[in-house]
């Protein structure tokens, strides 16, 4: 359009400031007409009324209005004038074009219907105001407003007393659309420069001119030069429109001038596509526009990307770094053909760049905006090039582009921060991130109070609304889940923020900029994205059990998933949202853990990404992670296969994360054990891989550590135990002696001095290290320290019978494997002084099992009166009617006893235990109800 750019573009800004306002006048009904329906111009009606009053010298319009009143009275002036606009009248594409621009208000000075059957039809979201009363009782924020009333009011403004009394009659309306001239763009359509309402509103405007005003612009299909220039006294600037566009002027059936109208309204609808399409300085700087809202952001989706551009997608790459392309024959749903020439102008420009062309400053910021979202390149196209999604432009090679996701701390799982005096939004939100990981919520809270301040101040939503998410997340925490019921209540005063109403009550470019980031917070791309990934994990698990029945799958996005896993993770880093503890979005990293898993179970080894061995770490629980990774490890499965980190990946596991949250698992409060959940998930990955020397060691080293100045968990322990058990299984690594020797010292040396908290002890005497002292028994690693044996046996000594046999059962017995001679005698003789006769029944069963350990081991030999007492506590077990898991323990024994000590007058208590366990076990199965 040969229309001035800059007047569409100041429509265009104000429309997404939602501060547009279009006047329609009756030119605009016209667009409805057809061969058989004509509607009136002002002076069709007033020759209609002139011939009946027959005064044809009348030249005043108002007054032969008054007069027909007058002489024919109200209702005949009513049916009079509604003959002309039967009520059928169709909306033509104009009317609708207007509602789909969504301009905050729309005015009229029509009578017709037009306008608010379009509304109906389209279900457009407007209040229909007619009356002072439709006024008042109107609640949604953008209007239809008739301000000439209607036919249905008995309202109309057409005669002489209608124009004197308007501000009587309408004084709300009035007083209103005063108000929408004053601060909102207006654009008026469909009058002519002499029309009579046209010239109502500049005489508003006279009278309450202001100094400075948004503009005003008239639409009109013919250039006078002096009508234009007393507009332009009146602060009204006149658009002549001339051209119609190329692909309106056949597919659009419309007369001559609407079809010059729809042609505007289109510009203005689509942001002045063709004009920019016509305009290649313009092209970069129209793609740098619709990208300019989510460059306030740190980290940006893919999807984002995709939805503010649309007509485009992406490639993957080997290296988890997606390739941006623009779509020019792909069917789908957002297809446009104008936006994707404006796409294809774009690339072929790149293409020149690439050629060794000079980059505009504009293409330097889209590839800046680009790289946020870790966006390798663009597809480039050229006309005489067919295979183009083979080539593509690197942004890296024009701008520097951050390595580790730019998040590294976070990846490191390095928590420490300074508060920084100076409010610096992005090292504030990392220094609240931080707090929040390190258990130090109220600080990050009161921390979250000051940046919303400061957010307010300086009108920055986008971080205002992820502040406002972060205090939400933090201030649920604080006042439902702390465990001291003072902090709780210190957070009476305080409410959770309705980031809902919030943005509602946003302006519309401000809603634009700050959706993809609501959308987010909200969860609704949240629950989107999970229902994705639960779809792609499907596809992947049916594309597995095809292949291993011997079927062929082809898939040509192998590496997609991983790619928008990496996407989401850093996204959420980069922006620090605290969103990582809520179960949907821990359940999509672990869908993507999924995929990443079984896309390559089949192979000899498995690879996983820095991404994919965080989110092991960090969102999945423990033992879903032992039956996710029992693939590589675990007897019942067929096809074993191994875990491969990469050299670097595995350098940064134990040398970095494994060291950063060891250190900060140790500092840890009681009520805070967030960096065990991470400590046990490292451990149990770690335990999965074969180490270099160095590596295992240190390793060994953090782990000896950990159980030294840890306030350890059963959990932590049997995580422990099976990562010596996984490493001597799969790989029979060998560990130095002096790292097992110092390891099963200190287990020692915090039971004598008293070091152990209440779960280490169970932990020891139900044997969950058990590992530690088998891996030093096969690699025959010699425990000679006397001296701590004494001690540990003078602690023991004070404990009580039921503490010391589970001690020795655990403990000693395992050191006597791997003691020097005068240390086994020295446990031995230990062994047997402990006293093993109990009054109460209810405890025999631990008396005997340790007498048949003792026997066992040689330590005694069987007794008379040790088969009594076993035959005595059988008799309870004997009718069926009880049972216990000891009996399980027992068999064994027995077993053995009878197999390799050849105690066959054992033989018939061992008949009858098989006889409790056998009826137990035929009881459980016919236990249907």
């Amino acid at each position: 359009m040969s229309v001035n750019r800059k007047y569409i573009e100041s429509i265009i800004a104000a429309n997404n400031d939602n501060s547009l306002a279009i006047i329609v006048g009756a030119g605009i009904s016209k667009s409805s007409e057809t061969k058989t329906l004509k509607l009136p111009t002002w002076k069709d009606l007033i020759d209609s009324l002139k011939a009946d009053l027959n005064t044809p010298n009348e030249t005043d319009y108002l007054k032969i209005a008054q007069l027909y009143h007058l002489a024919f009275g109200k209702y005949t002036y009513y049916r009079k004038l509604k003959n002309f606009f039967p009520d059928n009248i169709p909306p033509s594409k104009i009317h609708k074009q207007i509602f789909e621009i969504n301009p905050h208000v729309v005015i009229t000075t029509n009578w017709d219907n037009i306008l608010e059957k379009a509304v109906e039809e389209n279900a457009y979201i407007y209040d229909l105001v007619c009356s002072d009363i439709d006024l008042v009782k109107s609640t949604i924020q953008n209007k239809l407003i008739k301000m000439h009333g209607d036919f249905k009011n008995h309202n109309l403004v057409f005669k002489e007393d209608d124009y004197i009394n308007y501000q009587f009659n309408f004084p709300l309306i009035e007083n209103y659309i005063k108000s929408i001239i004053s601060t909102h763009t207006v654009l008026f359509l469909g009058y002519s420069y002499s029309d009579l309402d046209l010239k109502q509103i500049v005489k508003w405007i006279q009278n309450h001119a202001l100094d400075v005003r948004p503009p005003m612009y008239l639409v009109t299909y013919e250039r006078n030069s002096n009508q234009m220039k007393y507009l332009e006294n009146h602060g009204i600037t006149t658009i002549v429109i001339e051209d119609i566009d190329d692909d309106i002027k056949s597919d659009i059936d419309l007369d001559l001038y609407s079809k010059k109208m729809y042609s505007f309204l289109a510009s203005i609808r689509n942001n002045n596509q063709n004009d920019i399409l016509n305009n290649s300085t313009q092209v970069a700087k129209f793609v740098l526009g619709k990208l300019e809202p989510l460059n306030q952001l740190n980290g940006i989706l893919m999807e984002q990307v995709q939805k503010v551009l649309s007509n485009c997608g992406f490639l993957y790459d080997v290296d988890s770094r997606p390739i941006l392309e623009f779509y020019q024959d792909r069917q789908t749903l957002d297809s446009d053909k104008t936006l994707r020439a404006i796409y294809s102008t774009f690339a072929k420009q790149l293409r020149l760049i690439d050629e060794g062309g000079k980059p505009t400053v504009e293409v330097l910021k889209v590839f800046d905006i680009l790289s946020k979202a870790r966006i390798k390149g663009i597809v480039l196209l050229n006309d005489d090039v067919k295979n183009h999604n083979q080539e593509y432009i690197p942004i890296a090679n024009y701008i520097a582009v951050e390595d580790d996701n730019g998040v590294p701390d976070l990846y490191n799982f390095n928590y420490e921060g300074k508060n920084n005096n100076e409010m610096q939004l992005n090292g504030t939100f990392d220094l609240v991130f931080k707090y929040y990981n390190q258990g130090k919520q109220e600080e990050a809270f009161a921390l979250l109070e000051d940046i919303i301040a400061v957010c307010l101040k300086r009108r920055s939503y986008i971080w205002l609304f992820l502040a406002m998410y972060n205090r939400n997340v933090i201030f649920e925490n604080l006042k439902f889940y702390s465990y001291k019921r003072e902090i709780s209540k210190k957070y009476d005063k305080y409410k959770k923020y309705d980031l809902k109403e919030r943005y509602h009550n946003l302006t519309k470019d401000v809603r634009t900029a700050l959706q993809p980031v609501y959308e987010f917070i909200d969860f609704t791309f949240i629950y989107r994205y999970a229902y994705d990934v639960s779809k792609d994990l499907r596809s992947t698990e049916d594309a597995k059990n095809t292949v291993e029945t011997g079927g062929f799958v082809f898939h040509n996005d192998v590496f997609k998933y991983s790619t928008r896993h990496e996407n989401l993770v850093s996204f959420v880093l980069k922006n620090r949202i605290l969103i990582e503890d809520y179960e949907e979005y821990k359940s999509i990293n672990k869908g993507f853990v999924k995929i990443a898993l079984i896309r390559q179970t089949l192979n000899k080894n498995v690879v996983f990404t820095k991404t994919e061995l965080y989110s092991c770490i960090r969102y999945i629980k423990h033992k879903e992670l032992q039956e996710l990774f029992g693939v590589f490890y675990a007897d019942e499965f067929e096809h074993k296969c191994k875990l491969d980190i990469s050299p670097d990946l595995k350098e940064w596991l134990i040398n970095i994360v494994l060291h950063n949250v060891a250190e900060q698992y140790l500092q840890d409060g009681d009520e805070f054990r967030r960096f065990e959940f991470y400590l046990e998930n490292i451990i149990f990955i770690l335990g999965l891989v074969k180490h270099e020397e160095d590596h295992l060691d240190n390793i060994i080293q953090q782990i000896g550590r950990i159980v030294k100045e840890g306030r350890n968990t059963i959990n932590l322990f049997q995580c422990i135990n099976l990562f010596f058990a996984i490493q001597h299984t799969l790989f029979k690594q060998e560990i130095k002696d002096n790292l097992l020797t110092d390891l099963i010292e200190t287990i020692i040396s915090k039971l004598i001095y008293g070091k152990l908290n209440g779960h280490e002890f169970f932990a020891i005497t139900r044997n969950d290290l058990s590992n530690v002292y088998g891996y030093a028994q096969i690699q025959k690693v010699i425990i000679n320290n006397e001296a701590l044996i004494d001690k540990l046996l003078s602690r023991v000594n004070e404990l009580s019978n039921d503490d010391k046999i589970d001690i020795t059962q655990s403990l000693l017995f395992s050191l006597y494997d791997i003691s020097i001679q005068p240390i086994k005698d020295k446990i031995k003789v230990f062994a047997l002084s402990i006293d093993t006769v109990v009054e109460d029944a209810e405890e025999q069963y631990k008396r005997l099992v340790f007498e048949l350990t003792l026997i066992i081991r040689g330590f005694k030999e069987l007794s008379d009166e040790l088969v009594t007492n076993l035959n005595k506590y059988l008799e309870r077990y004997k009718s069926g009617t009880a049972f216990s898991s000891v009996l399980y323990r027992l068999d064994s024994q027995l077993d053995y006893l009878i197999k390799e000590k050849s105690l066959e007058n054992l033989g018939s208590i061992s008949i009858t235990i098989k006889d409790c366990i056998k009826r137990h076990k035929e009881r459980d199965v016919m236990a249907f109800f």
